[in-house]
């Protein structure tokens, strides 16, 4: 897999990406919410969760206990076939708690994306962790 498909849509599948990274760094569920198709699952070692609902439930859940977070993203393939796209990117994550510890995360996504009304959105997000740093 490398980066193929239309430019244009090259460059607005990263706008998703980049929109993605704000909204979870701001803390701004609904912006976050957005990114994703209604029926859009979102998978990792710690959850399966699919749809608009349980996507706001966990992400609900995690900041329960977070006061600060920052997400960094690595494209590193997108490969377009009309209306759908597979993707692999990479994100490295600090997560400040309310109880004032720090915990590192690094992790790979496969991701799936699927245009909608004119509008790339991550239809499906697997994520494998590579590397967790505890308190």
């Amino acid at each position: 897999m490398a980066f193929t498909g239309p430019l244009e849509d090259r460059i607005l599948i990263r706008e998703l990406y980049d929109r993605y990274g704000d909204a979870s760094w701001r803390n701004d569920r609904e912006e976050w919410i957005s990114c994703f198709t209604p029926d859009g699952c979102w998978t990792s070692h710690l959850f399966d969760c699919k749809g608009h609902a349980e996507l706001r439930a966990e992400f609900e859940r995690l900041w329960a206990d977070w006061a600060e977070v920052a997400f960094l993203c690595h494209i590193g393939a997108i490969e377009i076939d009309g209306d759908t796209a597979i993707c692999r990117s990479y994100a490295r994550e600090v997560v400040l708690t309310k109880a004032g510890t720090i915990f590192k995360l690094a992790g790979t996504y496969a991701d799936t994306l699927r245009r909608e009304n004119d509008e790339w959105l991550f239809a499906r997000r697997d994520y494998k962790l590579t590397i967790a740093e505890m308190p």
